[in-house]
């Protein structure tokens, strides 16, 4: 008896099926979407529907203040001020709070649960308090504007005492002129090098004698090579790959660091590349950038707060009175800074190794002249990102 041949599906059916297959398929991850939250948001920007997606914003907002660790009753809403954004949510926070802390906070729980922080401005009012107001929602559809407000210290309230923390820098390449430094008896930092004949020795050094060690990278400045910052520097034109593998190598050399600092760098600092590149390095390794006397162009504030990447400004630098006959330019100068940071409670100086500068170190440093202000280490005034 001859057998029966199998039908084969015409291709026609074939078409038909693979559509049902991928309908399914469709509809199946349609109800997945529709019931997660970022999905509701994806949804709702599709059809239009504004005042869902304030809602949804909303909701996602409140999630990212309870990540940050914002108390509920620190939080009030309102109507908007402008016609652009439907919600004003005003955030208070306690003097001393961090406010790059909570930005990231808010930043990256945003990005996580489909909602993003469209932009960001920082003012300084008149009464001593500080204002970060983050425009909220979805791209090109803004939906609560959002000002964190960190309060001034009350009139009348204790304020704790004033802190300043030091670091010298500019050793060279001498290594017995940097343990000269290493081994006096006062408290600072020190910023060294890196890729220099005698770095890591100085590293090693730095460290026998406890001091907390910054890595002074060089970076490219405005009319490199005439302005040259020295072995090592990490210039524009390099892969993001190649800036990341040096400063590993660096940090390596030099491991334990406090803090990762630019040496020079007017230019590679307004690089968004370059800097990304840095940060993505010191994000892996957990370290703080110092930016010292950065230029308008620079990006390193903003893809700090972008990044998580602890970031602290330099206040000042001691650099040409180091360099003088005698020490009274020196003292000051060094009076003056002792009277910003007894006024503004915290201040990060750099000051020049020089001869004149080991002199006067010990000087400088005795507490009965120092009126009041306490000079603590750097990692005391270097705050680290909210871990989410």
């Amino acid at each position: 008896m001859p057998k029966r041949k199998s039908k084969v599906p015409s291709p026609k059916a074939l078409g038909v099926f693979a559509a049902s297959a991928l309908v399914v398929f469709l509809a199946g991850e349609a109800l997945l979407l529709s019931r997660s939250e970022p999905g509701q948001l994806s949804l709702a920007k599709s059809v239009g529907q504004r005042e869902r997606v304030v809602r949804l914003v909303g909701r996602q907002l409140r999630h990212a203040l309870e990540v940050a660790g914002i108390p509920s009753d620190s939080v009030t809403e309102g109507t908007a001020e402008t016609a652009s954004h439907a919600v004003h949510v005003r955030v208070g926070l306690k003097p001393g709070t961090s406010l790059l802390q909570v930005n990231y906070a808010l930043t990256q729980t945003l990005e996580r649960r489909g909602a993003a922080v469209l932009e960001g401005r920082e003012v300084w009012p008149r009464d001593g308090s500080q204002v970060v107001t983050l425009v909220v929602g979805l791209p090109n559809r803004p939906t609560h504007e959002v000002r964190l407000v960190r309060m001034p210290v009350a009139p009348g309230t204790a304020r704790e005492p004033a802190r300043l923390a030091l670091v010298v820098y500019g050793f060279g390449e001498s290594e017995a002129f940097a343990d000269s430094f290493f081994s006096l008896p006062v408290p600072f930092a020190v910023a060294v090098a890196p890729g220099r004949r005698q770095s890591a020795e100085t590293f090693r050094g730095a460290h026998r004698r406890n001091r907390e060690v910054v890595l002074h990278l060089p970076l490219e400045p405005v009319n490199y090579p005439q302005v040259d910052p020295g072995a090592g520097t990490l210039l524009v034109t390099m892969r993001p790959g190649r800036i990341s593998g040096e400063l590993r190598h660096s940090l390596d050399q030099a491991l334990p660091v406090t803090a990762v600092a630019n040496l020079m760098g007017s230019l590679a600092t307004q690089d968004m590349s370059v800097m990304r590149a840095i940060y993505h390095e010191l994000r892996r390794s957990g370290v703080p950038f110092l930016h010292v006397a950065p230029v308008p162009g620079a990006v390193c504030k903003s893809l700090a707060a972008d990044m998580g990447i602890a970031y602290r400004v330099v206040d000042a630098t001691i650099e040409d009175e180091t360099l003088g006959k005698d020490a009274r330019a020196l003292d000051r100068r060094w009076a003056e800074l002792l009277r910003q940071a007894a006024e503004r409670g915290r201040l990060v100086v750099m000051v020049r190794a020089t001869p004149r500068t080991l002199a006067w170190l010990p000087q400088a440093l005795d507490p009965k002249r120092l009126d009041g202000v306490a000079v603590v280490p750097l990692a005391a005034l270097v705050h680290r990102p909210l871990a989410l």
